[in-house]
């Protein structure tokens, strides 16, 4: 029988969005708890013997006690045999009195399936007559420059046959830039030597493997469930994986997240620019997405005004819609008709360079010129 695993890390319950408004900051607020119960569920449906949390289950070590307990209600809803918790640098484990694992540990009293891997130490189970063996890596500080794997090798070799899983968050070169080695940097050769079966890792929010499924990998990178900031490209992410003997035969990508975050970079030249534009804005789904514009380019004043128009139409659907436009005014016969006295200078010189088609910047660096002087 096949040894099923749902994989995450990095749900930073508690973060808290400050760059938004209340009503958006509280909609992403519960996103956190929302997508990990979606991940819950899809777990169950599968039949997961274990939920293993690879770090950073919440965003700092003085997380509130209403968002623990919210969160332990929601990992008490797994249906397997257990649920693994390790702290990363965010929520780290400096001893048994670090708040935020003195009041998980509260919230979870009487919850036997949930467990804090706060220890470095080997923590085995047995399902349907097959040992299972986890190898747990706490993060001891926020930041550290040294591993905190180099004694799962020894303990390997000195464990029971059976599947080895080493559970771990921080840096490897080539997923993170961590030019410094701030973040418990594990190089992967020394991960591949160590004797597991594979890694379940946490700390950089782009998930590894790259491929969305295979049949093995040395090490899994869980990406965060739900995306958290413009900087994140996936959807969410964790990883399903299973496992017969002491080897992973099958993985597979799951996407909790429900909300998604999409930068849009346009230059606007024209009309047709500003329709492709709109056209695409409508093209995305407004309740779930936080939509950032940056915009740049030069329009006519009508132009601009179709702009405004077709961003405030759209703006109430979305979840959060801002932009950030270096739109210059553009200049062409109507706009000279209205701003200039007929047979001006001004007039006179902006018409003749707007009929030189070899030069077209030639008018609109002239009516910038002609508008500064004019200030």
């Amino acid at each position: 029988m096949a040894i099923r695993i749902l994989h995450t890390a990095d749900n930073h319950i508690g973060l808290p969005f400050h760059r938004y408004d209340g009503e958006v900051r509280g909609r992403l607020a519960a996103e956190r708890f929302e997508a990990l119960a979606r991940l819950v569920s899809e777990g169950n449906a599968r039949d997961a013997h274990f939920l293993v949390i690879a770090g950073d289950l919440f965003d700092t070590t003085r997380v509130s006690v209403a968002d623990i307990k919210r969160t332990v209600d929601v990992l008490n809803g797994f249906a397997g045999v257990a649920v693994l918790v390790l702290p990363g640098n965010h929520d780290h484990v400096a001893g048994p009195e670090t708040e935020v694992w003195k009041r998980f540990r509260l919230a979870s009293e009487g919850v036997d399936s949930i467990e804090v891997l706060a220890e470095p130490q080997v923590r085995s189970f047995e399902v349907d007559g097959q040992p299972v063996h986890f190898f747990p890596c706490p993060c001891p500080s926020k930041t550290g420059s040294a591993p905190t794997t180099p004694w799962v090798a020894g303990a390997a070799a000195a464990t029971a046959p059976g599947l080895r899983i080493g559970i771990a968050h921080g840096n490897v070169p080539g997923l993170g830039l961590d030019a410094a080695d701030r973040y418990f940097t594990m190089d992967r050769d020394d991960l591949e030597a160590a004797g597991m079966a594979t890694w379940l890792l946490g700390h950089i929010h782009v998930p590894f493997p790259t491929s969305a499924s295979g049949e093995r990998s040395p090490f899994f990178m869980a990406g965060t469930h739900t995306p958290d900031s413009i900087r994140c490209r996936h959807p969410g992410s964790a990883w399903w994986i299973e496992c017969e003997g002491e080897t992973v035969v099958r993985y597979e990508q799951l996407s909790p997240g429900g909300i998604r975050f999409l930068r849009l970079d346009r230059e606007l030249r024209d009309a047709a620019d500003v329709v492709a534009l709109l056209a695409d804005v409508r093209g995305v789904e407004p309740q779930t997405t936080i939509l950032d514009l940056q915009l740049s380019g030069r329009l006519s004043a009508e132009q601009r005004q179709q702009l405004a128009a077709g961003l405030n139409e759209v703006r109430p659907a979305f979840l959060c819609l801002t932009e950030e436009a270096e739109i210059h005014a553009a200049i062409d016969a109507t706009e000279v008709a209205a701003r200039y006295r007929e047979g001006g200078l001004a007039q006179r010189l902006l018409s003749a360079l707007l009929a030189d088609e070899g030069h077209p910047e030639a008018a609109i660096l002239a009516h910038e010129l002609i508008e500064e002087v004019a200030q």
